[in-house]
């Protein structure tokens, strides 16, 4: 008996309460259902406007590299034909000038260790010494090993090319020693300076006039002719793609 009557004065008791206080307590019970809809859309929406946003960034990514790419190939261009045109206006019998490039990409190390030669991707090479450019400098060379386009890359003791420097336009060759980058077979009465800069003369068929190459930073005075060290315009540190010069 005292059991019913505990259990009908709880009862009472959850009445009372409902009915005075029930409205109240749905109103917090909705209130807190709100607060936490809201916030999960909240975070619904920050989760979906920060993919979009990684992809958007992604994809712009994207678009900024094959620009780049373009510019560096339009850089290169231009530098030769901003070269020619000086020429045209000492020679009006110049002839047709039009220079072209290719995209290369770099595939792997030769050999473990040495870090001037790159086998490249190149299926229609036919085994000619081409120039290369990175970045809108030079970079090194195209030569054939064992039937495979292999870049040969500032530095490398057989990589040489043509150039000449400062403003008299100072003749000389590229050519690799210790890993460092040397103009050699300039002539002993020649005057070039420190910071000279150095370019392509284009007189080798390997590359055209006018793509930099670095700046004069060492001169010295050998028996026949001089030489002067250059500290490369390009960084070569981890390549990976280069211009192909195609052609004049």
């Amino acid at each position: 008996m005292k059991n019913k009557i505990r259990l009908i004065l709880v009862l009472a008791f959850l009445a009372f309460i409902s009915f005075y206080y029930g409205g109240e307590i749905k109103q917090k019970v909705l209130y807190i259902n709100d607060v936490v809809i809201e916030k999960f859309y909240d975070a619904s929406d920050f989760i979906k406007e920060s993919i979009d946003e990684h992809f958007n960034q992604a994809e712009e990514i994207r678009s900024l590299r094959t620009k780049n790419q373009e510019l560096e190939k339009s850089s290169a261009l231009l530098a030769s034909f901003a070269n020619r045109l000086n020429l045209l206006l000492e020679d009006k019998n110049s002839t047709r000038y039009l220079p072209s490039v290719k995209l290369v990409k770099a595939i792997s190390y030769v050999e473990i260790g040495d870090y001037k030669k790159v086998w490249l991707d190149l299926d229609d090479f036919n085994g000619e010494n081409k120039g290369l450019i990175y970045q809108g400098y030079t970079a090194g060379m195209v030569v054939a090993k064992n039937n495979r386009p292999m870049a040969l890359l500032q530095g490398d003791e057989k990589c040489t090319f043509a150039v000449y420097m400062g403003q008299n336009k100072t003749p000389g060759l590229v050519q690799g020693r210790n890993g460092e980058l040397w103009v050699r077979y300039i002539p002993k009465s020649a005057k070039i300076e420190l910071n000279d800069e150095v370019f392509t003369s284009g007189l080798d068929n390997i590359f055209f006039a006018g793509v930099p190459v670095g700046k004069v930073v060492k001169i010295i005075d050998e028996d026949l002719y001089k030489s002067a060290l250059v500290e490369s315009f390009a960084n070569l540190s981890l390549p990976s793609y280069f211009y192909m010069i195609e052609n004049f």
